[in-house]
């Protein structure tokens, strides 16, 4: 589990069993009634089965323009704070379509190495 938060990349304890919000919780960055840090926090996981990344932000798991944006220019800071392989696959949305029988909208940008290196290229 990652969040994105003042600026930099938070990386939660390897092989924990919490949710986001008991971490976010044990860091006291959030009181259990707290709904807009979850609310605009953005976070996600890593599933190493799946080799994949999944970003979102929000109770709904939801992602929007800022989220893809923050996704594509913190690939690199998300890289190396996860130690993750160039070919990781990047997601934005939950890392399950369907959670307790809501679905949920999904979208692939593309490897994290490849969202890193656009990010470095000049527009």
């Amino acid at each position: 589990m990652f969040c994105l938060m003042d600026g930099k990349v938070k990386v939660a304890p390897e092989g924990t069993a919490m949710s986001h919000l008991e971490w976010f919780e044990a860091e006291g960055w959030v009181v259990a009634e707290d709904r807009q840090f979850i609310e605009t926090t953005i976070r996600g996981a890593f599933i190493p089965a799946r080799r994949a990344l999944f970003i979102y932000r929000g109770i709904g798991f939801f992602f929007d323009d800022d989220v893809i944006r923050q996704a594509r220019c913190r690939a690199a800071d998300l890289m190396a704070a996860l130690t993750l392989d160039p070919e990781v696959e990047v997601h934005v949305g939950p890392a399950d379509a369907v959670v307790r029988g809501a679905t949920y909208e999904q979208r692939q940008l593309g490897t994290i190495g490849s969202l890193a290196r656009a990010a470095l290229e000049p527009r």
